[in-house]
């Protein structure tokens, strides 16, 4: 009897958690339209892992449906994902967040964001990128997310890369050097020698 009221306990709440996944995404559209065009179409508008605006030329009506003359198309908004910790676990019920830069310690159950994963040569002692079976996400809402950013080990730039570099700061010091030079003979001897000739 006791198993029996625990499956169904059980199986509420699996209910639960996936109802409230699917209604986060499948919230009520929103129709916009395109005057110059004559075209419509509906709109996602973000949730609480994305924020969405309208293509150019696009805004939003208040009607639940296409205007009559207006030919229905199937336009994508343009959204920005959230990089934060809850739209970047697994199982949370927005859209799934900005997790580029995310990084998981399976060993302490510990997940948390670096700066720029590009630039991580390498990561602390037992971090490393989300695994594939785990989507690129913090795999459980049980492990934990430090509240700072994760320090790693940046990339160090290739000899290329410095000379470069440099090339670009010597021809911004010798542009810099013609300036003065420029200056000094067009403006600063001429009117030197004006005002000598009015003292003589």
């Amino acid at each position: 009897m006791e198993l029996k009221i625990i499956s169904i306990i059980f199986s509420i709440y699996f209910f639960v958690l996936m109802s409230s996944s699917v209604f986060a995404s499948m919230a009520m559209p929103n129709y916009g339209i395109n005057e110059n065009t004559k075209e419509c179409s509906r709109f996602f508008m973000g949730d609480e892992c994305s924020s969405c605006e309208l293509p150019e030329n696009w805004k939003m009506i208040e009607d639940f449906q296409c205007p009559n003359g207006y030919k229905e198309i199937d336009k994508k908004s343009v959204c920005k994902s959230t990089k934060n910790p809850f739209c970047c676990t697994l199982g949370n019920s927005g859209s799934r967040g900005d997790c580029e830069d995310l990084v998981v310690n399976y060993v302490d159950q510990k997940c948390a964001f670096v700066e720029n994963i590009d630039k991580c040569e390498k990561l602390p002692m037992n971090w490393e990128k989300s695994k594939k079976e785990d989507f690129g996400i913090c795999p459980s809402i049980d492990y934990k997310w430090l509240d700072e950013t994760l320090n790693c080990e940046e990339k160090i730039k290739d000899n290329k890369e410095i000379k470069d570099n440099k090339e670009i700061k010597d021809n911004k010091e010798i542009t810099e050097d013609r300036d003065k030079i420029y200056y000094n003979i067009i403006i600063r001897i001429p009117l030197a020698i004006n005002i000598l000739g009015k003292i003589i």
